[in-house]
């Protein structure tokens, strides 16, 4: 069975946004190495860059979990309503802060 245009878009948003949020949580902790840790480039990782990737990495966890709730008609209505309550606490992470992502 082929997968259709919006199903790859929408998985593709999903494992976009949960490699984006990996990438982001390892430049935190690059930014903790012993090289790094006093430095302007350290301090460019830990306040600029992996918020920014987290951020964007959020972004497209929740538009592909949006997406698979809205937008693929043949999944179950409780697999749906599931998929909008996780969105909705992912969206809470967001708006809570990006210290509540990484800790």
């Amino acid at each position: 069975m082929m997968m259709g245009r919006k199903k790859m878009l929408i998985a593709a948003a999903i494992i976009l946004g949960l490699f984006l949020l990996a990438l982001g949580a390892w430049l935190r902790d690059a930014s903790n190495l012993a090289s790094n840790a006093n430095t302007a480039s350290g301090a460019d990782l830990k306040n600029a860059w992996s918020p920014a990737v987290a951020q964007a990495g959020m972004f497209f966890f929740i538009v592909g979990l949006l997406g698979a709730a809205i937008f693929v008609e043949d999944i179950d209505i409780f697999v749906r309503l599931f998929l909008l309550i996780i969105a909705f606490v992912a969206l809470l992470l967001v708006l809570a802060g990006s210290t509540t992502i990484f800790g």
